[in-house]
């Protein structure tokens, strides 16, 4: 089977029918280098739409659903950050930069009550062992965790 390229467009596959415009809009961008249309599958959703799956080794992969298909479009571009975000400001994908979280540490429980361990366990807030019959923090309300004494007063 010879594969046919017309500009960035390679055509080796048959292409949904509201995809072309989008694919030739997207063939004029600098950031990219080649459009690879894939098969098409068979799909039960309503309306069209192009969605942005992952990025791939050499560039991005992006959904396109109709209503009774979807396809795979993989777009080689070698800056494939603003790749996206040029299609995102174009309109064609719907995307969003994450936002940067900032790691929070997660609160130690207030101590119930001080006790004596029946069993060896390890500190829930160092995770260093505990021994048997030594005297530990009860933390938690439904489930019960154990910490040192000095932990938990942190």
């Amino acid at each position: 089977m010879k594969k046919y390229r017309a500009g960035k467009i390679k055509r080796e596959h048959s292409v949904i029918e509201q995809l072309w415009p989008v694919l030739e809009h997207i063939a004029e961008c600098d950031l990219v280098t080649s459009i690879i249309p894939g098969p098409i599958s068979p799909l039960g959703t309503h309306g069209f739409e192009v969605t942005f799956q992952r990025f791939t080794e050499t560039g991005l992969r992006l959904l396109a659903k109709n209503g009774a298909a979807v396809q795979e479009v993989y777009l080689v571009a070698p800056d494939k950050q603003s790749t996206l975000e040029w299609l995102a400001a174009e309109g064609i994908v719907a995307w969003k930069p994450p936002r940067k979280a900032t790691p929070q540490r997660r609160p130690v429980p207030e101590p119930l009550r001080t006790v004596v361990l029946p069993s060896d366990m390890a500190c829930s807030v160092c995770g260093r062992a505990m021994r048997a019959g030594t005297r530990a923090a009860q933390l938690g309300r439904k489930r019960y965790t154990y910490a040192h004494v000095r932990c938990a007063q942190k």
